[in-house]
């Protein structure tokens, strides 16, 4: 079943949100409020929902229907259209700003759980 909301709701109606969701009880659920709200509302509202999958999508809508351009090809090409996005929209400067630190946290992580692995070895 395919059903779809505007996705600008009031806090005091997201319980009627919610319950249309699983009125037509869809597998995958797209929800496209911006990062990082789509992520806190997904979380927030997973245990509440009935779907299999709830992912958030960013900027992926616009991109789809046009309303955004993609870079150009060479761009998508050499993995830089995060930073061809950065040029023209420099207000994600402030989001971008934290990605060093996850990306540190995320090498340390692995070290940690590699090194707790090669011990049960």
């Amino acid at each position: 079943m395919f059903g779809c909301h505007e996705g600008f709701f009031e806090k005091d109606s997201e319980e009627e949100v919610i319950r249309q969701i699983n009125e037509l009880q869809p597998n995958v659920l797209f929800v496209a409020l911006g990062a990082p709200l789509q992520e806190k509302w997904i979380a927030k509202h997973q245990h509440e929902l009935k779907v299999d999958v709830a992912t958030g999508q960013g900027g992926t809508f616009d991109y789809e229907a046009g309303r955004i351009p993609r870079a150009p090809k060479w761009i998508q090409k050499i993995g830089m259209e995060w930073f061809w996005r950065l040029c023209r929209e420099p207000k994600r400067i402030v989001r971008m700003r934290v990605l060093p630190i996850f990306l540190i946290k995320i090498i340390f992580a692995k070290d940690k759980t590699k090194s707790k692995w090669d011990k049960e070895k």
